[in-house]
């Protein structure tokens, strides 16, 4: 019987133990969460200044092609030969800096697919261990009620020995109660009357020695 006990108790310790990792194991867990969640907000606040940069890339680009058609419809036009070169001057610097624009926005494009295809990740990610987090939550809290449970069963309680005195009692006082004279309540209230009876005689003399 000691022998087991030390066992159980042994089990219980090291279970104990086994459940003190699991907390440290949610820790880390939450940890690892909470850092993919700092990954995806720093992501999503890049994707917006990407998608500003480019709204004012295309901007900028629909004003650099207006200006590459007005430079070269004034070079066409202008009849003086001076202004008609700074007028193609200018059209030829406006085409490279659409060009330039161009290459900038199509760098931006991609940037911002990049983006949007790690935020759907890191939010795949951040689901799929979410959802383990709580599988695992759940799986600790079953095997921290069966601990409990087991805890309470096994010798160290002794809980059976209890149960065995409670019901060893309860058994003698019913055994009592069924050995006792059963109570009779007729009987009861005739006594009941003589003994009113009684003290009526009593009290009458009483009286009748005071008058």
């Amino acid at each position: 019987m000691n022998r087991m006990k030390r066992w159980t108790m042994s089990v219980t310790s090291w279970v104990d133990g086994v459940l003190a990792q699991v907390e440290n194991h949610e820790a880390a867990v939450s940890a690892a969460i909470g850092r993919v969640r700092q990954s995806t907000a720093r992501a999503r606040v890049q994707l917006k200044r990407v998608e500003r940069d480019q709204q004012s890339l295309r901007e900028q680009l629909a004003e650099e092609e207006r200006a590459v058609e007005v430079w070269r419809r004034r070079a066409k036009s202008a009849e003086d030969e001076a202004v008609a070169l700074e007028c193609l001057r200018r059209f030829k610097t406006s085409e490279r800096r659409v060009q330039q624009l161009r290459q900038r926005l199509a760098e931006h494009e991609r940037s911002h697919k990049d983006l949007s295809e790690g935020i759907r990740m890191l939010n795949a990610r951040l689901s799929e261990l979410s959802e383990r987090k709580n599988l695992m939550r759940t799986r600790q809290s079953r095997a921290e009620a069966a601990h409990g449970m087991a805890s309470t069963t096994g010798p160290i309680g002794d809980l059976e020995e209890v149960f065995d005195r409670w019901e060893t009692r309860v058994g003698e006082i019913e055994i009592a109660s069924e050995c006792a004279e059963p109570f009779d309540a007729f009987e009861a209230e005739l006594e009941a009357v003589d003994e009113t009876r009684d003290l009526r005689l009593e009290l009458e003399a009483l009286r009748s020695e005071g008058s």
